[in-house]
């Protein structure tokens, strides 16, 4: 199983070896390293296809000139304040190990011997909390503006890609409350209610505006797992020539990883539980029309976004042991194996927050405000009813 330790790198003091499953929650207060995590997992895993899907040697460009720490911080928008003497990146993955100490230095990278046979293609996308910049900004293409590539600027690029399949003839159903559909008009985004009355995006409410590209993005990159990869015709040639009855794991797309900033943002409480099942049945899929593992990441402050993962995961133990249930839909339950959730603590250690004995996600870290309120309101009563 794949996994990625952290060290002394940013708020992260040390994420302990995290094995990565399909279906991860990240908690912890604001600025605790939740999206640093994140951004360094997205990164390593998209070094790793970059090394897969290559029909050149492209390990040295990594290991040399600084390039894999230079490109970290470019993309990602980490400072020189994020490293120390002590950092340390570990990265175990499918194929290849990652292995990154230090200030300035170089990665040392090196493939798995059996590299040859199980490289494959995978699609991947980070969805960024500034998501509602495609819809809340006219013209945000060229309005941001970008001196080089970073991660929102790749995001906007993305999107153009993702929203292409969604016409009038087509429209995509959003998992919000109040009936919206997307439609991709001429490049132009419209959501469409369930009377026909349409709303350009732009005029859309802000809990439209963060759902809008993140389920649509979410949809999309999971329905590529199956589908021929975007390749050049010359990369095709070269992967059919030199991979000797391999080279469908690189020319279709094998997985979809996604890492998502705060799907809750902008929300009502319905909707959120609507957004979780809408990402949990886009893994399903993928996961199920691909031959390696599809993962979905997830950042969340929101107690609503734990408590419906934590139903799913009910629902699962429950098909596990062939207990009838109609709580929750088969395209929406996962392995029980597959779901995991850690919290970062002020001190920047990571703690494992599923409870084996019941087995569930533990929301006291995520919730404590309740706690106060119940406490709170406890001695007020006993003042004013005295």
């Amino acid at each position: 199983m794949a996994s990625l330790h952290i060290k002394s790198f940013g708020p992260i003091v040390d994420s302990t070896r995290i094995e990565l499953t399909p279906l991860m929650v990240l908690i912890g207060r604001q600025s605790a390293g939740k999206s640093t995590f994140m951004k360094v997992l997205c990164f390593c895993r998209w070094i790793e296809k970059k090394i897969m899907v290559s029909t050149d040697d492209i390990v040295s460009q990594y290991t040399h000139y600084n390039r894999f720490v230079k490109e970290l911080k470019l993309f990602y928008r980490f400072n020189d304040e994020f490293f120390t003497d002590d950092t340390h990146l570990m990265y175990d993955g499918d194929n290849i190990t990652i292995n990154y100490h230090g200030v300035n230095g170089n990665a040392q990278i090196l493939r798995k011997k059996s590299f040859a046979e199980k490289r494959f293609n995978t699609k991947l996308c980070y969805i960024p909390a500034e998501r509602n910049l495609i819809s809340a900004i006219q013209n945000v293409d060229k309005t941001y503006k970008a001196t080089e590539r970073d991660v929102l600027f790749n995001f906007i690029y993305e999107w153009d890609e993702a929203k292409t399949p969604y016409t009038s003839e087509h429209p995509f159903k959003l998992a919000a409350t109040g009936g919206f559909s997307y439609v991709n008009k001429s490049g132009a985004d419209v959501l469409v209610r369930e009377d026909g009355t349409e709303t350009p995006a732009f005029y859309a409410s802000s809990g439209m505006q963060s759902v809008m590209p993140m389920d649509v993005m979410a949809n999309y990159v999971t329905d590529c797992v199956g589908n021929n990869a975007s390749l050049s015709m010359h990369e095709r040639n070269e992967i059919s020539k030199t991979d000797n009855g391999h080279s469908y794991r690189r020319l279709e797309y094998q997985s979809a990883q996604l890492f998502i900033e705060e799907p809750e943002q902008n929300l009502y409480p319905e909707s959120q539980k609507l957004v979780v099942l809408s990402l949990v049945r886009s893994l399903k899929k993928a996961l199920e029309n691909g031959s390696e593992q599809s993962m979905t990441v997830v950042t969340t402050h929101s107690p609503y976004v734990m408590s419906v993962v934590n139903v799913l995961l009910a629902a699962s133990i429950a098909k596990e042991k062939e207990l009838k249930q109609t709580v929750v839909s088969d395209d929406c339950i996962l392995s029980s194996k597959s779901i995991s959730g850690f919290y970062i603590d002020e001190n920047g250690i990571f703690q494992n927050i599923m409870d084996s004995e019941i087995p569930m996600l533990s929301g006291n870290d995520l919730d404590g405000v309740s706690e106060w309120v119940d406490e709170s309101i406890s001695k007020l009563n006993e003042i004013l009813f005295a």
